[in-house]
């Protein structure tokens, strides 16, 4: 089978759009086509997909860099018995090329994760509209302010309230796509859909329902949910509450189930696919949507040939591509956008080769000592390339790691003495043996989660924060530098910047860092010192991007012995004074 695989280093302008947004001045945006006056505006709409008119209301209204973000509601066509969730709260983020008399522009509707949180999604607007493509974000039932107390954790443990979600969810999305073909700056011909993990599948079902959703963008999707509920770990509980239901109550549950599977309605889907208006990203190493599942979509689309693998990566590590998704989601809606309206980021600032290596540096020092915000990870995917003089033979690692908050944090390790080392911390520490054991450390465990080097030995610690220090001052006053390296620009290879560093007395040797088309993140190091030389890859290096817990959790499939928290982090803490003191 031909797969298509995405790179999993940043892709130039990605990072620009999420980040800082679009350098082009704040232009008139929706807010010009509105009434003027206070917020809330209502607007009505008068067709619909079910012929019942309705008003939504535009609540606020904030100007952001490169687009303006409209905080809208509008009532469900579904009545519940939980009142907030009868609202439907949206987010709609308009681009500044929305103009009064301007062309009409296609639109996305964007689809929020299972854990609810919304940042992703939020990423996923910024882009679009950053872009020049109206995208548009809502809350499917009983999530944020539409859901009980503890939120969507309610439907694992009411079959019924599942039920009634999975039809609501449908519906809710039928009258959103009114409301956006209702507006005058979007061509109600050309709205589409995305949407990651949970959000594809609910993507894909609404999709195959409603022919309005002319293009179709699925992140990490399969179809049979049956299959995922029961397979997954995040759907554990669930799962067991399915299992356990009588029979009869069983069946009907499961019928329901079925009925919202994007597999029964991918027949209907199957002609758009074939113009090249549906799109699959999936992780090749996916441990929430098994590889049959998300084959059993694509087949069921015609399109199993054309799936764009994420390789080496699963679901939760998929983040690590985030950029190339986002890059890939705007180009393929941007397809539909009129001519002169496609908003393209701007070039990265050039900087000198001792501000670049700089960068670097000060970036692996972040990555060690600043703590993530909640909800976000440092990310580093190594390959190491290792010859020594004399030797014939190359020797090859791999590193992955991690880096959490509030002391979470995951490392796999693959190397040729040591072999495979996997080990992290989550709610609880672990620690896979080399019999592939998982060590789970729930007896004990503390609450939140130790710090994992507690009881590593402090001169180490202070060491690696004398090193930041020296990094951060070696930033503030580059020309300290001199005497210890010469650092030029190298030749470009393949289009990429080089930039070359000569190191001066007694640590003579070479590095040469090759970057990606960011001008500014690392991606191969070639280095070569008096007895060995080699590559390291930067497969993935991104800091403070958005992750869910899930990600810090074991590997699953393997057995598990419960142990002492307090002894997993003596382990921790040994390791980490090991390898410190090997590097000496």
């Amino acid at each position: 089978m031909r797969q298509h695989a995405v790179r999993t280093g940043p892709i130039r302008g990605v990072v620009y759009s999420i980040v800082a947004g679009l350098a082009a001045a704040v232009a008139a945006s929706l807010a010009a086509a509105e009434p003027a006056g206070k917020y809330p505006v209502v607007v009505e709409v008068t067709r619909t997909y079910d012929g019942r008119p309705f008003s939504y209301r535009i609540e606020s209204a904030s100007q952001r860099p490169g687009y303006t973000m409209y905080r809208l509601t509008y009532p469900s066509p579904v009545v519940t018995a939980i009142e907030q969730n009868n609202t439907v709260p949206a987010e709609y983020y308009v681009p500044p090329t929305v103009r009064p008399g301007g062309p009409k522009l296609p639109a996305v509707i964007s689809m929020h994760i299972l854990d609810g949180n919304m940042e992703l999604v939020r990423m996923t607007c910024t882009v679009l509209a950053t872009r020049g493509i109206p995208s548009l974000l809502f809350k499917l039932p009983y999530y944020g302010e539409r859901g009980p107390p503890e939120g969507p954790k309610a439907l694992a443990k009411d079959p019924g309230l599942i039920v009634s979600s999975l039809t609501q969810g449908m519906e809710d999305m039928r009258r959103t796509i009114d409301l956006l073909a209702s507006r005058p700056e979007i061509d109600p011909g050309k709205i589409g859909i995305n949407g990651i993990s949970l959000g594809a599948i609910v993507a894909a079902t609404a999709a195959g329902r409603e022919p309005r959703l002319g293009r179709v963008l699925l992140a990490l999707s399969g179809g049979d949910l049956l299959t995922m509920i029961h397979h997954a770990r995040e759907t554990e509980e669930l799962s067991k509450m399915l299992k356990a239901l009588p029979a009869d109550r069983r069946a009907r549950f499961e019928e329901t189930i079925r009925s919202v599977d994007p597999l029964q309605h991918a027949g209907a889907l199957r002609d758009r696919a074939s113009r090249g208006r549906v799109v699959m990203i999936n992780a090749a190493n996916d441990e929430l949507i098994p590889r049959a599942c998300t084959m059993k979509l694509a087949t069921a689309l015609g399109i199993e040939d054309r799936i764009e693998w994420l390789d080496g990566l699963g679901h939760y590590t998929a983040m690590a591509a985030l950029p190339q998704m986002l890059e890939r989601m705007a180009d393929f809606f941007a397809e539909d956008l009129p001519p002169g309206t496609r908003i393209r980021p701007p070039p990265p600032a050039v900087r000198t080769p001792t501000q670049i290596v700089l960068a670097i540096l000060g970036q692996a020092t972040d990555f060690l000592l600043s703590e993530p915000a909640r909800g976000k990870c440092h990310f580093a995917d190594l390959a190491l390339t290792l010859t020594p003089d004399g030797d014939k033979k190359s020797y090859e690692g791999r590193l992955l790691v991690v880096r959490g908050w509030e002391g979470r944090f995951k490392l796999q390790a693959k190397a040729p003495v040591v072999g495979d080392v996997a080990l992290g911390q989550g709610k609880f520490p672990w620690m896979v043996s080399a019999r592939k054991t998982i060590f789970q450390g729930t007896t004990g465990a503390p609450s939140p989660p130790k710090d994992p080097l507690t009881l590593a030995d402090p001169k180490y610690l202070l060491r690696v924060r004398a090193v930041a220090g020296a990094i951060g001052g070696a930033a503030l006053a580059p020309d300290i530098l001199d005497p210890l390296a010469a650092i030029a620009e190298g030749q470009p290879v393949q289009g990429r910047r080089t930039i070359r560093v000569t190191l001066k007395g007694r640590g003579e040797g070479t590095l040469t860092f090759q970057l990606q088309e960011d001008g500014k993140t690392p991606r191969l190091l070639t280095f070569a010192f008096p007895g060995a030389r080699g590559t390291l890859t930067f497969r993935t290096w991104q800091l403070h991007t958005p992750t869910q817990e899930a990600i810090f959790d074991p590997p699953g499939g393997l057995a598990v012995k419960h142990v002492e928290a307090a002894e997993l982090t003596r382990i921790f803490s040994a390791l980490f004074n090991f390898a410190m003191e090997s590097a000496e």
